[in-house]
């Protein structure tokens, strides 16, 4: 693989799209509550106040881990094209690249916004579940 492209197409490429989603998120946050853009789960559904909440909160903490797994990746990048061959290397940066986007984006930020949510409206949800 080029050295260059691997730079390009790397682990830290998972970090530069957690950063543009998160923004794209943050700037241009859903209006209303829908099935199709946003944080959607139960507890950011309740109501509008709670949906935006958990929108904002989920778009920032989406953009912080996306610089911190940005360089992250950059650092295991420069590694792995000094010491690495190639195929080893492509194998190595699949895998962190798969691991990277579903404990991230999969665990990391629903567990963190559906705390925050629990937190800031735990009366809204106590009431909603019963």
């Amino acid at each position: 693989m080029n050295y260059y492209l691997s730079f390009l197409i790397g682990p830290q490429l998972i970090g530069a799209l957690f950063m543009v989603i998160g923004a794209l998120q943050r700037f241009l946050p859903p209006k209303n509550i829908n099935r199709w853009y946003g944080y959607r789960t139960a507890n950011a559904r309740i109501d509008q106040q709670t949906w935006d909440e958990g929108n904002r909160y989920s778009a920032i903490y989406m953009m912080k881990l996306g610089l911190i797994y940005y360089i992250i990746g950059f650092v295991i990048n420069i590694y792995a094209v000094l010491y690495i061959t190639d195929y080893d290397r492509q194998k190595m940066i699949a895998y962190l690249v798969l691991f990277a986007g579903a404990i991230g984006i999969g665990v990391l930020s629903t567990m963190a916004t559906e705390k925050h949510l629990k937190e800031k409206f735990k009366n809204k949800i106590k009431k909603a579940r019963k």
